[in-house]
């Protein structure tokens, strides 16, 4: 009776761990700036653009203005672009594209 309840315990552990494995593999959806990062990386600044500008409305982020301020450069939508950068530089005025080598 005892080898039993072992059974069925072990039983019912691995179908839990089952069931939760598969809800982990579940398609996500992408957030707005894992979206636009793709777009960037592929050169879509088109699709960089319009993600980016999604994302900053959800979170002002100024690395995020900076994308999008570059991503509009490449448009060449220039006063847009000028727009983002100075957005960027409000929210963090040292802000780079490059890593600060110390």
């Amino acid at each position: 009776m005892n080898r039993l309840r072992i059974t069925w315990f072990i039983g019912f552990v691995v179908s839990i761990l089952v069931l939760f494995s598969l809800a982990g593999i579940a398609p996500a959806e992408e957030n707005p700036y894992d979206q636009a990062m793709k777009a960037y990386k592929k050169k879509d600044f088109k699709n960089a653009a319009i993600y980016l500008q999604e994302y900053v409305e959800q979170k002002p982020d100024p690395y995020a203005y900076y994308l999008l301020g570059y991503a509009n450069y490449k448009l060449k939508n220039h006063a847009e672009s000028a727009r983002y950068f100075r957005e960027a530089y409000v929210l963090d005025p040292n802000i780079s594209p490059f890593p600060m080598k110390k």
